[in-house]
């Protein structure tokens, strides 16, 4: 199967839920730890960051752009289709245009606040580096050891895609003045979205595959 087990999936699935639950608590009651680590994040990015990281982080600027995000993603789902993983494909389809859905309701439900009116706040979690997460998770978990035998070089690309996510997160908090806890909500939820979507492929993949009777690898 493209998703292999992990004993670690559900415990993983309740931890990063608890934590996203817990920032969104803080960010719906407009708590004061929330601005301090958003105030924090803030000084130390736009003004703190060594020359040498700041190179790093233009790189990683380059990919916040959602036509980018939206043509790797497209890059991926080929790539599933031409694998012969046409279920995964559809899959993988269906989970992103349900996190943009959620993304988009929690954050109405998290920074909806009047001042002279309705205002809606920043977005979290982010739904680009949401969508990012889920990408480069797929690309890393369950794309990359199809390709890349050797253990060690697939934990080094594994640790390029994490410092990758990290400067596209710093680029955006300096590009469009994006809180931390927006980023901070991408990778609570991301993470656990990833999981649980992993869980639940692992689960049903077999009756699509009956249902939709498609002759497909799972």
């Amino acid at each position: 199967m493209l998703i292999q087990p992990d004993k670690l999936r559900k415990l993983f699935i309740a931890i990063f839920s608890v934590l996203f639950l817990l920032l969104a608590i803080q960010v719906r009651f407009d708590m004061l730890f929330m601005h301090v680590i958003d105030n924090g994040a803030a000084l130390v990015i736009q003004n703190l960051i060594p020359r040498g990281l700041q190179v790093w982080i233009t790189f990683g600027g380059i990919f916040v752009h959602y036509w980018i995000v939206i043509l790797a993603m497209a890059i991926i789902f080929s790539l599933l289709y031409f694998m012969n993983y046409k279920i995964a494909m559809w899959w993988f389809i269906v989970t992103q245009l349900l996190a943009m859905i959620f993304a988009l309701a929690m954050s109405f439900i998290l920074q909806i606040h009047w001042s002279a009116g309705p205002k809606l706040g920043p977005t979290i979690p982010n739904l680009l580096l949401l969508w990012w997460l889920q990408l480069l998770a797929i690309a890393a978990v369950v794309i990359m050891p199809r390709f890349v035998k050797n253990r060690r070089i697939r934990q080094g690309l594994t640790l390029l895609v994490i410092i990758l996510w990290g400067l596209m997160l710093m680029a955006c908090m300096q590009r469009h003045d994006m809180p931390f806890s927006s980023g901070l909500g991408s990778l609570f939820f991301g993470y656990f979205w990833w999981q649980f979507s992993e869980y639940y492929y692992r689960k049903r993949a077999k009756h699509w595959q009956r249902v939709l009777e498609i002759d497909t690898l799972i």
